[in-house]
């Protein structure tokens, strides 16, 4: 079946995950890294940021740093925001795989 627009979506799967997980608020990436360890998606520190950086090059994501003294340590975290870009490339994914979602016509068996 051939639908308009028929091009492979922009995101992988990982990618998808990372944005829908996102969602419209901003976000830690440890907090990021922990919600996505719940749905079963474990990445090591180092694969997970440079996962963010592309994220980031692609300009679905934008990430800047907090920093904030807790017990006289400076501790800098990374967030995340979705950008229009991203809201944009989630929609794409999403509507990509519903469409192949609706229910097949079946045929008939050949004999």
């Amino acid at each position: 079946m051939k639908y308009e627009n028929d091009n492979l979506p922009e995101l992988s799967h990982l990618q998808f995950a990372v944005l829908e997980v996102i969602g419209t608020a901003a976000m830690c990436g440890k907090d990021l890294r922990t919600s996505l360890s719940e749905l079963g998606i474990k990445k090591s520190g180092p694969a997970f940021y440079q996962l963010m950086a592309r994220l980031e090059d692609s300009k679905c994501v934008e990430g800047w740093y907090t920093q904030e003294i807790i017990e006289g340590q400076i501790i800098k975290e990374r967030q995340y925001r979705i950008t229009g870009n991203g809201i944009r490339a989630l929609n794409q994914t999403k509507q990509f795989y519903n469409r192949r979602s609706q229910p097949m016509a079946l045929r008939p068996a050949l004999s």
